[in-house]
């Protein structure tokens, strides 16, 4: 039934996401560049910005992201003296990651830089398509990971996800993303 064009919509609808992907981590990655950084550290400040103070593990919950890349980038935040932890002695197992007070300058100059690049990629388009295109999104992650459930209804865990939430376009109330067996808070 699906017509030529839905074949190759669905077909490259995967390469469509990455191009967008790679162009948003490219200019994201240029925000930070002359301090020696790329998106990937960029997206580890902004999580630190929005909830500074975790441990790497959380840290690594929180952004849905292996904790041995977690290690890699607060090593070179750490060395670039933009993060620093609250360990009791080098050999601690167990610390606190913190902004320093040019990381926070740094996040949320990347934060403000996220936020025009998005302006300007949505340029032109109105605010309920915007709106009913996030929601849609947040629908599709959603439909996407039959997991997603369990992972974000765990008291153990609080990736972003959990912060996403479902705009309505009429202007209500935001609400929190609700997925099936999730009570109501």
């Amino acid at each position: 039934m699906n017509d030529g064009e839905d074949v190759y919509w669905n077909s490259f609808l995967p390469a469509f996401f990455d191009r967008m992907s790679l162009v948003m981590r490219k200019n994201m990655t240029n925000i930070v560049s002359s301090y020696g950084l790329t998106s990937a550290h960029a997206v580890y400040l902004i999580a630190l910005q929005i909830k500074d103070g975790q441990t790497l593990v959380s840290l690594s919950r929180f952004l849905d992201l292996d904790t041995a890349n977690t290690n890699r980038v607060i090593k070179v935040l750490r060395e670039k003296e933009l993060v620093y932890d609250d360990r009791k002695s080098d050999s601690s197992k167990k610390y606190k990651i913190f902004l320093t007070e040019e990381g926070h300058s740094l996040a949320a100059r990347v934060m403000d830089g996220i936020t025009e690049l998005n302006n300007s990629y949505f340029r032109d388009i109105p605010r309920e398509d915007v709106l009913h295109m996030r929601n849609t999104l947040i629908r599709v992650l959603n439909n996407m990971n039959v997991d997603i459930d369990s992972y974000m209804g765990s008291r153990y865990e609080d990736p972003f996800y959990t912060h996403l939430h479902i705009i309505p376009e009429d202007g209500y109330e935001a609400q929190p993303l609700r997925l099936s067996g999730q009570k109501r808070k």
